[in-house]
């Protein structure tokens, strides 16, 4: 009798430990999840405000000179302490603005690539630059 209750004693202790292991591994798993999400919803909004600003600057066109500036914020990495640059490659050939972000698993050695594309009106006069960072200034210049 004292054998069969160290038993079932054992098993439940096993038994929760599993338990307690599977609920800690989906809240690492949803961790990871929203973070993704909240990087790909902050390059969404930079790409938005970068295809509205290129797009927007053909009305220079007309003027003989122009210069147009946008400080493209860095990305608020959530478990960062600092603001986190991303890459930004603009091709005027297609009119696509692609913004990518590493994201580094410092447990697995492993990285997974969050990238947002977003389209834009290639304007005919202006010159844009090919690739920038964030946290850097666009400078769009009339040529």
């Amino acid at each position: 009798m004292r054998g069969q209750i160290s038993l079932d004693l054992i098993l439940a202790i096993t038994i929760g430990f599993f338990a307690i292991g599977g609920v800690i591994a989906v809240n690492t798993q949803i961790g990871e999840m929203q973070s993704q999400a909240s990087i790909r919803q902050q390059l969404n909004n930079i790409g938005n405000g970068l295809s509205a600003v290129i797009s927007n600057s053909a009305v220079l066109n007309d003027s003989a000179t122009a210069s147009i500036y946008f400080d493209v914020p860095f990305l608020l990495v959530p478990g960062e302490e600092t603001p986190q640059p991303c890459t930004i490659a603009i091709d005027d050939t297609t009119g696509t603005i692609t913004l990518f972000y590493n994201i580094f698993d410092l447990e697995t050695g492993t990285s997974t690539q969050v990238n947002v594309t977003k389209q834009y009106v290639v304007p005919p006069l202006m010159k844009v630059p090919t690739e920038i960072e964030c946290g850097e200034r666009l400078a769009i210049t009339k040529t």
